[in-house]
C-alpha cells in the first residue's frame, strides 16, 4: 500500500493539515488515477487537478509543477500545502474532534 492509499484509508481520523495558522480539514482525498485537469471559470492559474476537497469545499489542487496548493473559494486564492504529495501526505495529522 502507498502513502496515497494509506492516507485515503486513515482519512476518517487523520485529516488536519495546519496551514499558515489555519486548521484545514480533508473531506475527500482522491487516489492518482482520479485526478483530472481542472477548468474553472474561477481558475485562472497554471494546469492543475483537483486532488481533495476540505470541509469547507476548498479544493486541494495539484499544479503542473507538481507543487500542492489549497484553493481557498471565500478569498479567491490559493494558500501554498507543499512542494510534492508526499510531504503533503506526511503532514496530516490527528484530528482530535473527530476520534470515536
Amino acid at each position: 500500500m502507498d502513502l496515497l492509499d494509506k492516507a485515503i484509508e486513515n482519512l476518517g481520523m487523520i485529516r488536519l493539515l495546519k496551514l499558515e495558522g489555519r486548521n484545514v480539514y480533508l473531506a475527500v482525498l482522491l487516489k492518482k488515477e482520479a485526478w483530472k485537469h481542472l477548468s474553472a471559470p474561477w481558475w485562472r492559474g497554471k494546469s492543475a487537478s483537483i486532488v481533495g476537497v476540505d470541509l469547507d469545499g476548498n479544493f486541494v489542487l495539484c499544479k503542473s509543477s507538481g507543487k500542492f496548493v489549497l484553493w481557498d473559494h471565500k478569498l479567491a486564492s490559493e494558500v501554498s500545502i507543499s512542494n510534492n504529495l508526499d510531504d503533503m501526505l506526511s503532514m496530516l495529522e490527528l484530528d482530535p474532534a473527530n476520534v470515536p
